[in-house]
């Protein structure tokens, strides 16, 4: 839960938009990120990241993790927004 409200406060969005089903862009991505982060920092399986997430398939939450994995090796600001993220995560 705490990665998903830093997430949603990183990105100054509602945690109710975070969870939702809405596929607006703004909300994609920190979604995206959100289920990369569980994975990574808390080994969390894709079930439980879909099921955390709004009830998505588990796909969801793999295709997420698959996408910011490859992002993170040439986009700078999805490198830049996960190090932020993470230092809110570790230093709250």
């Amino acid at each position: 839960r705490r990665i998903i409200t830093t997430v949603a406060r990183y990105y100054d969005i509602k945690l109710e938009d975070l969870l939702g089903s809405s596929r607006k862009k703004q909300l994609v991505m920190p979604r995206q990120v959100t289920m990369y982060l569980m994975r990574t920092e808390i080994k969390a399986s894709y079930p439980t990241i879909g099921q955390e997430l709004g009830n998505r398939d588990h796909t969801t939450a793999m295709h997420a993790f698959e996408k910011i994995n490859r992002a993170l090796g040439d986009n700078t600001t999805i490198q830049h927004d996960i190090h932020l993220i993470r230092q809110q995560l570790y230093n709250d």
